[in-house]
């Protein structure tokens, strides 16, 4: 079985959850040998960081040989339990990059304590939602590379898609993160709204980056990790097969004909690779899905009895896992957030690079600290 990461007493797998002895995942990578060796901090805030977090690196001077993360710097308290209508506020506003993931990985958890039956067209409108999501999510983690590697009108292109698609969202489901789009068997958007023509381009775009050698060269052979556990991009990279679209049965993509996009360059360029290919995997999917979610507004279903359960869905950084106890109305919930486990390997395909490959390799894993840094009220 393929492990996932542990959530609170419990291994999750992709075959299932166990109580079992198992290893949560590291911040700290690597070994000094402690001669001619120093320390250096970097971050919490510094110019490359979008959130708040703090890296000390050894170094005897170019290579880094250990390196630990602290992305408790920030701590947010937040409450997980309550009426569903409550708690699905916190949910969606975890991330909002990843609002749709969390929001829908949380009500599929919910759905399944309680036994709906959710409608089929609502699931094919779920799957819209999240492919949104993963084309947003991707242009933006394009963006932040372009932008790294000083190419001005790269970067700009990519955020006008980037902002283009945001529009988008907003104007289908009402709010530029999907707040407020999802319910029990509901999906509040209206998707005879969903364009997709401004992104016809993006292929000649995306190979044209390509061809860029100067950009290539940054990223080949860096942040190379080659490892069991890794998750979304980065495994797929790495010629793993992980997706949670694909070995979980949340939502029913094999329906459209889904399978994983593999490659086997695990390093910066393989992560880079695999977003800009799943970007056009994506507007296949959903102009899929398109025709088999007519009804997009399910039933308004009342959370009623006693119960439990989880879900996994792929959010556009890997699986991102939701526990869900219902007591007649009240609910209780805990997650599992990729970013903790691209964290752990991200500062594993750190060691034996230099600091000027760092920036490459941060954005290429699609990290948000935002996921990490929660803790409980």
């Amino acid at each position: 079985m393929r492990f996932i990461g542990k959530l609170e007493n419990l291994c999750i797998y992709d075959m299932g959850e166990r109580e079992d002895q198992c290893q949560d995942f590291s911040f700290h990578a690597g070994k000094s040998e402690g001669y001619g060796e120093f320390t250096f901090v970097y971050g919490p805030s510094a110019g490359g960081l979008t959130e708040s977090v703090q890296f000390m690196i050894k170094t005897s001077g170019e290579q880094i040989l250990e390196i630990e993360a602290n992305p408790y710097f920030k701590k947010r308290k937040l409450k997980f339990s309550g009426r569903i209508e409550d708690v699905i506020l916190t949910v969606e506003r975890i991330n909002a990059m990843f609002s749709a993931s969390h929001s829908l990985s949380f009500i599929i958890a919910v759905e399944r304590s309680v036994d709906v039956n959710v409608d089929y067209e609502v699931m094919m409108a779920r799957i819209i939602e999240l492919e949104l999501e993963r084309i947003r999510n991707h242009l933006h983690v394009l963006h932040k590379l372009a932008e790294t590697g000083a190419l001005g009108v790269a970067s700009y292109q990519l955020q006008e898609m980037e902002e283009r698609t945001n529009r988008l969202i907003g104007e289908v489901c009402g709010h530029r993160y999907f707040f407020s789009s999802n319910w029990i068997n509901s999906v509040k958007c209206n998707l005879e709204k969903v364009r997709l023509d401004y992104l016809n381009g993006f292929n000649s775009f995306f190979n044209d980056m390509l061809e860029n050698r100067i950009l290539i060269d940054r990223f080949q052979n860096n942040g190379k990790i080659d490892q069991d556990w890794l998750i979304g991009p980065a495994a797929r990279a790495s010629g793993r097969s992980y997706d949670s679209r694909y070995d979980s049965d949340s939502l029913p993509y094999k329906d459209l004909g889904f399978s994983p996009i593999v490659e086997r360059s695990p390093d910066t360029f393989g992560r880079f690779l695999i977003r800009g290919l799943e970007i056009l995997q994506s507007i296949e999917i959903i102009r899929g899905a398109l025709g088999k979610a007519k009804n997009v507004r399910g039933g308004e279903v009342k959370v009623k009895g006693v119960g439990s359960g989880m879900s996994r869905v792929e959010s556009p950084s890997g699986d991102l896992v939701y526990k869900v106890k219902v007591d007649d109305g009240f609910i209780s919930t805990s997650f599992l957030p990729p970013s903790k486990a691209n964290l752990s390997f991200f500062l594993k395909s750190v060691i034996g690079t230099i600091f000027t490959d760092f920036p490459f390799n941060w954005e290429g894993f699609g990290i948000w600290i935002s996921e990490i840094g929660v803790e409980k009220e």
